[in-house]
């Protein structure tokens, strides 16, 4: 008896070790990214961005390329869905596709305007896909043409706009997750909007190593879902940083501001002066790095209102006007100028979403849901109507905390300033 249970023992790591359903790395085509479009007899038409093997064995490589060779490929099929489409994508591909390192889901404008309800259910329901994944919209375009342009400064698109969007201050990684979130919440969503740029000025090449502009993907803003999940309009890229600073998403940006006459006198003036454009060229940048929001819900038995402290904290960048930044005053005069032009801005933009799209993009029933549950239960249900024609009195408090390397400017004061 002995002996046979020690048999059985030896035996038995044989039989419950091996990887028997194991693949191996070279049978796997790597997806970075996959996009959705809406095809012209109603199909959908996927398209996956490749790793391909030679390209990401060395770094080195310029324009996306290695030995002359494009660091990605792209392949399409059609389908019912997502995964009839990746079915019949496999049926043209010698390795298996492995969506488990896919970065990024883009979703042409056609597709985006009927509705993404229809798609977005494969992406929370399948193991294979990450929630902290990265999903835009293509404003004016396809998915498949999106994913197709090869970009100079990384070997896949699928990299790029990922990064594009980390230094637009937006965060990463989790523009799907907060898709889901929204839509369960208020049941409206938003997204992170490309665009394919041409070159601003086009020039021709005069030999074969010169590198004049190009085609490339750019960030557009943010595209806004209702509650039906369609696409309702977008944010530009001077705009969408409005909705990520109300809701405490926006990490860095530079504002630049117009300097009316009345700045050399006392701080403040007319918001109107600053907007107008009138002294054109008398302009100060700041960079501002720090962030917060403070929404306080103020609820009196009618309609709930808000009170929105927005927070922030930089420092001059550059400053074209005839003040002098060595003096404390003058940087309270920029300081004040500052705060009138971006709440002029935050109010415009804050005034076209609740007039034009009529969705609450701002999280500010969620505020409500938070701190009064049993007031939203009564609000929830109506707040589509609701949010459009609510009150909201907003404040910007921006601390200037620096003039950079020099307070007074190196070059000779012109055009009256201080000396």
């Amino acid at each position: 008896m002995y002996r046979k249970m020690i048999a059985l023992f030896l035996i038995a790591p044989l039989l419950l070790t091996g990887c028997w359903d194991r693949q191996e790395l070279n049978d796997q085509a790597i997806v970075l990214g996959w996009g959705m479009d809406l095809a012209e007899d109603g199909q959908y038409l996927a398209t996956a961005n490749l790793v391909l093997p030679l390209a990401s064995k060395s770094g080195g490589q310029q324009g996306g390329e290695q030995g002359g060779r494009s660091g990605f490929m792209t392949e399409s099929a059609f389908g019912k869905n997502n995964r009839d489409a990746e079915q019949n994508m496999q049926r043209k591909l010698s390795r298996v596709l492995f969506p488990g390192h896919r970065r990024n889901i883009f979703i042409g404008e056609k597709l985006a305007q009927q509705g993404v309800f229809s798609i977005l259910d494969e992406y929370g329901r399948s193991p294979k896909v990450r929630p902290r994944t990265n999903i835009f919209v293509v404003r004016g375009g396809t998915a498949q043409e999106a994913m197709s342009l090869a970009y100079q400064l990384e070997t896949n698109p699928a990299i790029a706009v990922q990064k594009i969007q980390e230094k637009s201050g937006a965060p990463i990684s989790r523009s799907l997750l907060d898709f889901y979130i929204m839509a369960n919440g208020n049941g409206c969503g938003i997204m992170p909007a490309l665009t394919i740029l041409p070159p601003e000025v086009k020039t021709d090449k005069k030999s074969k190593n010169d590198s004049p502009p190009q085609t490339t993907l750019g960030l557009y803003g943010a595209a806004i879902f209702n509650s039906q999940l369609k696409l309702a309009g977008y944010l530009n890229y001077d705009e969408f940083w409005v909705r990520l600073w109300i809701a405490n998403q926006l990490s860095a940006r530079s504002f630049t501001t117009i300097l009316s006459s009345i700045d050399a006198d006392k701080p403040g003036g007319s918001a109107e002066d600053a907007l107008s454009g009138a002294t054109s060229g008398k302009t100060v940048t700041v960079n501002v790095d720090t962030f917060k929001s403070h929404i306080t819900p103020v609820l009196d038995g009618g309609l709930p209102s808000f009170r929105i402290l927005l927070e922030g904290k930089g420092y001059i960048e550059e400053n074209d006007s005839p003040l002098n930044l060595s003096k404390q005053e003058n940087v309270d005069k920029v300081e004040a100028r500052m705060n009138q032009y971006l709440k002029a801005r935050i109010e415009k933009v804050v005034k076209k979403v609740q007039k034009e799209f009529k969705t609450d993009i701002f999280g500010l029933g969620d505020t409500i849901h938070r701190r009064h549950p049993y007031r939203w239960k009564s609000l929830s249900a109506d707040w589509e109507t609701v949010f459009p024609g609510v009150e909201l009195d907003i404040r910007v408090k921006l601390n200037i905390t620096g003039t950079g390397i020099t307070g007074e400017s190196l070059l000779p004061t012109r055009e009256g300033g201080e000396k």
